[in-house]
């Protein structure tokens, strides 16, 4: 009986060397089939240059007076004229958008001790305008010039419809990415595969001194070209080139 028992064990023993190296080879042989997937993480950047179409003006009216009721009061007189001008230059009444409106008080000299007090006070009222004849630009500032605004802010170009210049430059920046994308990987060894991830990106003063009615007026403004950048943040999948 002891020398069957001895037996079997042997025997068990022999088939468990036997299928060691092909259990081993085996589980080899399926890692080189099925590698884990890399990944490549890449930025693309897009940007695309369209004439504007349309100019935004910061503009308005600045008034001091010793007592803060008149100069309020006083603001708003003139800046009911600047509005008037404006409407009667073409400018639609979704055009205009108040951006800004204060009081304040000025404060003069301090003699040693003495508690300031104002000397006077301060009102303003900002306004933003969207000329979309930039042809008539200058009549709109001169118009807002005669009407009393003594105060500038500002002017930058725009597009109305952004849309399509925006829509171009994502493509773009997809674009820049895949190419890195693929540059990277060829030099490092390794095949593109889909798409993991994908996020787009951000890319990417203070107000002009005021100006006298008639440098406003003389001003010259080029509206150029306008740059519309998109970006892009693109996760690939990698493996190994055949």
């Amino acid at each position: 009986m002891e020398q069957g028992r001895a037996g079997w064990k042997a025997a068990l023993a022999v088939c468990a060397m036997c299928a060691l190296p092909l259990g081993t080879a085996a589980r080899a042989q399926d890692a080189a089939a099925t590698p884990d997937a890399g990944r490549l993480t890449v930025m693309g950047e897009g940007s695309v240059s369209v004439v504007p179409d349309m100019a935004i003006l910061t503009l308005g009216v600045q008034t001091e007076d010793s007592a803060a009721t008149a100069a309020f009061d006083a603001a708003s007189a003139t800046m009911e004229k600047i509005l008037a001008a404006l409407r009667d230059s073409g400018i639609e009444a979704g055009d205009l958008q108040t951006s800004g409106l204060s009081l304040s008080p000025v404060y003069g000299e301090r003699y040693e001790d003495a508690p300031r007090a104002p000397t006077m006070y301060r009102a303003s009222s900002d306004l933003n305008v969207r000329v979309r004849d930039l042809d008539r630009l200058g009549a709109v500032i001169d118009a807002a010039a005669k009407a009393g605004g003594n105060s500038f802010g500002g002017l930058r170009f725009a597009l109305s419809d952004p849309d399509e210049a925006e829509n171009a430059a994502r493509r773009a920046a997809v674009q820049d990415a895949q190419d890195k994308a693929a540059l990277f990987a060829d030099a490092a060894g390794q095949t593109i595969g889909g798409v993991i991830e994908m996020d787009e990106t951000q890319t990417g003063g203070g107000p002009m001194p005021m100006m006298e009615a008639s440098v406003m007026r003389s001003m010259p403004a080029a509206e150029g070209t306008l740059d519309v950048q998109a970006g892009v943040r693109i996760v690939f999948a990698l493996s190994p080139q055949p």
